[in-house]
């Protein structure tokens, strides 16, 4: 991958030294991030970095992804896990998403389906924020250096999270319960980029609160990588999430 800053290629190299496999680059052009990083396990050969080609630098991008792995590699291997959903938390959903909003036929028809969709959506928050927010705090503290990349990034994934509040699916859509992560990261984003804009939809949705609490959870619990479970867990316990997943050992 070309035109990377040599800190980014720096961070890269830290990962391929704690994992032990290289980063290998993949384009691609239907990749809706910028950038992901999809780590080796069960015996492959290296990491994939995919990212969506583009003339906009993506040193945040990549370091972000990079901070996965990073996070996960730091750790001793018997520490080491994998997010695994178990498929309890659909009926749950199921009950969310059939409660308080008028469904015809139509609506009955697709329950089912856009349950099992908001599910992996929530699951993949859950994990993703809790521990992205960590990821964001650790590339303002020790990467100045990608401060206005970080702050553009930020904003495009806030200004994108703002469709979630007018997505429908029929005339189903996405329960208020479960946005409290994507508001808890609002949130982070204002504090962070000292800015007060990115969490007022979110008051507005009803969601703030939640959102509030799950950030004094963030503040909470310790920063380093021995402490993402229990971060993950601390959110879910306050989503009512907690049996909706389980950790399984990560194994490369």
């Amino acid at each position: 991958m070309k035109n990377l800053r040599p800190e980014t290629i720096n961070v890269l190299k830290r990962v391929e030294t704690l994992s032990g496999c290289p980063v290998e680059f993949k384009p691609d052009s239907s990749l809706t991030l910028r950038a992901t990083l999809k780590m080796a396990r069960n015996g492959a050969p290296s990491h994939v970095l995919q990212y969506r080609p583009t003339n906009d630098p993506l040193d945040y991008w990549v370091t972000y992804q990079a901070g996965f792995a990073m996070r996960l590699f730091d750790l001793p291997p018997n520490e080491r896990f994998n997010f695994v959903g178990t498929g309890v938390g659909a009926d749950q959903v199921h009950a969310l998403l059939a409660t308080g909003q008028p469904l015809d036929d139509s609506d009955q028809g697709m329950l089912a389906e856009f349950a099992q969709m908001v599910l992996h959506w929530a699951l993949l928050n859950l994990r993703s924020y809790a521990i992205g927010m960590r990821i964001d705090q650790w590339i303002a503290d020790e990467h100045p250096h990608l401060r206005e990349l970080q702050a553009s990034g930020m904003d495009i994934l806030q200004q994108e999270n703002l469709q979630l509040l007018s997505r429908r699916f029929g005339n189903l859509s996405i329960p208020v319960p479960l946005l409290a992560p994507v508001a808890a990261s609002a949130l982070f984003a204002d504090r962070l980029l000292g800015k007060s804009i990115y969490a007022i939809p979110y008051r507005a949705a009803g969601v703030i609160e939640s959102g509030a609490e799950l950030l004094e959870k963030f503040d909470t619990v310790p920063r380093d990588g021995r402490h993402d479970r229990e971060l993950v867990d601390a959110w879910a316990a306050s989503m009512g999430m907690t049996d909706w997943y389980r950790w399984s050992t990560y194994e490369l």
